[in-house]
């Protein structure tokens, strides 16, 4: 782990007993996951602006989102080592989780940033990568932005079933790293307004791990994230409305 990972990651067994007791899906935040600057370097690079940005609106949820990696040398030397073996080695361990697959076409994952007045709607993400044929088991998020507040908000809290209750709050402070298992009620998002100066943004860097296999593979319907909850049924659905 000596390329990029910093002294959050030595312990993996202390890491994956920790993982394992998260609630309500298995999960962890690690401080410190990057030298320090490695984060800055990608904090720097997320900063940049140009047409390839893509804007994300999803039930009132705003953020801007770039994957174009090959264009930016620090995110592309990061999402090689986190794609690596030695990294998928020690991401197995964390989780417990065996044959994890990376995914180099980086879809859903590369910068995100949202800002003064964003939130994210409570979701559950999207099951299945139709790119790679794969399904969806480890999400891996590293917040950037250097001088967060914590007040600010932005923090992904996760939800009970009925999307009421926060069960835990993972906060988006610089160098954290939040890693979570897939579920398919694993409803999370962050519903207060962040409060960040306009100057500031909440900035981060994406990463999802996949498996070839899993166990209810007959009842398994692929979808997109859902932003939708029907009260009555207590199921999140899709509705197609976006930019």
């Amino acid at each position: 782990m000596e390329i990029l990972t910093g002294s959050g990651c030595d312990n993996v067994e202390l890491l994956h007993n920790e993982f394992i007791k998260g609630k309500p899906v298995p999960s962890i935040l690690i401080p410190n996951f990057l030298k320090t600057e490695t984060a800055l370097e990608l904090y720097n690079e997320s900063q940049h602006d140009d047409s390839a940005w893509k804007v994300f609106t999803r039930n009132g949820s705003y953020m801007k989102e770039y994957n174009n990696i090959e264009l930016l040398p620090t995110a592309y030397k990061f999402y090689s080592y986190i794609h690596s073996k030695p990294f998928l080695d020690w991401l197995q361990q964390l989780t417990g989780i065996k044959g994890l697959i990376p995914d180099p076409h980086l879809v859903g994952a590369g910068y995100s940033k949202s800002f003064n007045g964003d939130i994210l709607k409570v979701h559950t993400d999207f099951n299945w990568n139709d790119t790679l044929r794969l399904y969806r088991a480890v999400s891996l998020i590293v917040y950037l932005t250097p001088d967060w507040q914590e007040e600010w908000g932005g923090g992904l809290s996760f939800f009970d079933d009925n999307r009421e209750e926060v069960i835990s709050t993972l906060p988006c402070l610089f160098n954290n790293c939040a890693i979570w298992k897939y579920d398919e009620r694993a409803f999370h998002g962050y519903t207060r307004p962040i409060t960040c100066p306009d100057d500031k943004s909440r900035n981060s860097i994406r990463a999802f791990y996949y498996t070839s296999q899993i166990e209810n593979v007959d009842t398994f319907k692929p979808h997109r994230s859902l932003y939708w909850f029907d009260e009555n049924t207590k199921q999140p659905f899709d509705k197609r409305e976006e930019i």
